[in-house]
């Protein structure tokens, strides 16, 4: 008789009866059910809810290493929480020589009661791997054979159902052998902060195209890491925020050890290092780094509402005193030929004009005036994977910041060009930047590039998201007084709904009709 075939007898294992299987005790029946490929064992972690689901999961995976399980299902129950997972005896003889007690950085330790045999697979039927390929699909673009698995496991929809930290071996083996069966040509391959200390998986994953590949903000110690890529053609390699980063007393012996195991690259770190003597050459300029997340999330926060249909959702990003300048170095007779007349009545102060008054008429003031100029210009897409950022001031309080890159003017006659945004902008109450000067340069591009190279994806309805504490504070305190909910409530509907408060407004009354809110729930 196999092992699978026989009845399911659910065994509830605390404290005690772990202690007595990590000596070695028989306890025959336990033993079976943790070696069961054919149920679901829950796993219980008293108080869990004082605690954030990542960081519950991340210390429970952290004491089982080497060993590996797949927590699904993640869900409150009272002041516990839980998650079900099968395949893992391995895993929970190592949770049974913790004692069911997890070492816990947050706070005390996490007790945990686990129930073998919770469930059968039959009972609770659950495809973890249409899920992955939906959440592959959805990071892939086709046109430039761009992955980004960067924190894989906080997809919005995946992690609703399965935790997967590419960080365990057999999930990252997995998730890039469906990518292989599943995903067309991979070229640039983006795994950012997913805590990853080993490469192996992309050596036996048969993605051989690959020629860009971002591990900035992962958990390797040295280059011998990168051995799994030997056999890549890697042109590009992005290594920072990594502990290896730390071995290297100068930018030689960095770039030297990296090209042991990428012989091809000529560009790491953002860094041109095929110069031939000359000085390598940066991609983008951040003289201190720690400014890069602050500027990298402004400029693509701005672009992404700039290249709206409607560009009144710049509204609260410039200063109330804030200067807009456009300028273009196409020639008038030219423009109007390529059809971008809507360009020519600009601000170009090399330009040749009647009168002063001229010039001032397209130097526009104050936030109601400039929105009205942005207005005026056609529709456009800046594409992203084309800027080069550079800091050119920083005072603490105030940043100068120059982009440059492509857009491709979005209309009958759509066509790519060159262009370079200065911004000025300056911190204010609660870590919040507004601009205060925006001088913005378009040109034609060196060679003639094909709209269809660069694609646009375009979302008419964005609303732009609140960072700051104040205007979260406001938001709650609007959202109490209309559903009547406790703070803790209130918070939760916003934090799921991404601080939309129209969306949490009607996540509430769905959850109201259908009596989902409890009495204890509302103020007393």
């Amino acid at each position: 008789m196999q092992r699978t075939s026989l009845p399911i007898v659910p065994m509830q294992l605390d404290s005690s009866i772990a202690i007595k299987i990590s000596m070695g005790g028989s306890m025959f029946q336990e033993r079976t059910l943790m070696g069961r490929s054919d149920v679901w064992h829950k796993v219980k972690i008293l108080k869990g809810t004082q605690y954030s689901k990542e960081n519950v999961l991340k210390a429970i995976l952290s004491a089982i290493e080497p060993a590996e399980l797949i927590p699904v299902k993640y869900q409150a129950s009272g002041e516990d929480t839980f998650f079900l997972a099968r395949n893992c005896a391995h895993a929970l003889d190592k949770l049974c020589k913790t004692n069911l007690v997890i070492k816990n950085p947050d706070g005390d330790p996490l007790i945990l009661i686990v129930t073998l045999g919770f469930a059968s697979i039959q009972d609770l039927k659950l495809n973890i791997q249409p899920l992955i390929v939906t959440a592959l699909t959805k990071m892939y673009n086709s046109n430039r054979k761009t992955l980004d698995l960067s924190e894989f496991h906080k997809d919005s929809e995946m992690s609703n159902t399965v935790y997967c930290p590419l960080s365990q071996q057999r999930t990252f083996c997995h998730v890039l052998k469906l990518t292989k069966t599943s995903i067309a040509k991979v070229e640039h391959l983006n795994l950012q902060k997913n805590e990853l200390f080993n490469l192996t998986p992309i050596e036996t994953s048969g993605l051989t195209s690959i020629k860009y590949l971002d591990l900035r903000y992962n958990n390797f110690i040295s280059m011998e890491a990168l051995t799994p890529l030997k056999n890549l053609c890697i042109l590009k390699l992005w290594l920072d925020g990594n502990p290896l980063c730390e071995n290297y007393s100068s930018s030689k012996q960095y770039i030297d050890s990296a090209m042991k195991y990428c012989p091809n690259l000529f560009q790491l770190d953002g860094v041109y290092i095929r110069t031939s003597g000359l000085p390598l050459t940066y991609t983008n300029y951040f003289r201190n780094e720690s400014r890069e997340g602050l500027v990298t999330k402004f400029v693509n926060h701005f672009f992404a509402l700039y290249d709206q249909r409607d560009r009144t959702v710049l509204r609260g990003l410039y200063c109330k005193n804030a200067f807009y300048s456009m300028s273009l170095a196409i020639p008038a007779a030219v423009a109007h030929k390529r059809n971008l007349v809507q360009f020519t009545a600009s601000r170009n102060l090399l330009k040749n004009v009647d009168s002063n008054k001229k010039r001032q008429q397209h130097l526009y003031y104050g936030q109601d005036n400039i929105l009205v100029g942005l207005k005026r210009l056609p529709r456009s897409y800046h594409d992203r994977n084309s800027f080069v950022l550079d800091i050119m001031y920083d005072d603490g309080k105030c940043l100068a910041i120059s982009v440059c890159g492509l857009l491709r003017t979005i209309s009958t006659a759509s066509q790519i060009l060159w262009f370079n945004r200065t911004f000025i902008i300056q911190a204010g109450p609660d870590h919040e930047y507004n601009i205060i000067n925006d001088q913005y340069l378009i040109d034609s591009t060196i060679q003639e590039i094909p709209p269809s190279s660069i694609e646009g994806r375009f979302h008419d309805d964005v609303v732009p998201s609140c960072f700051s504490v104040s205007e979260k504070e406001e938001l709650l305190a609007k959202f109490v007084e209309t559903t009547r909910l406790n703070i803790d409530w209130c918070q939760t509907y916003l934090e799921e709904a991404k601080w939309d408060i129209r969306k949490a407004i009607s996540n509430f009354m769905k959850d109201y009709k259908s009596s989902a809110v409890p009495n204890e729930a509302f103020q007393k």
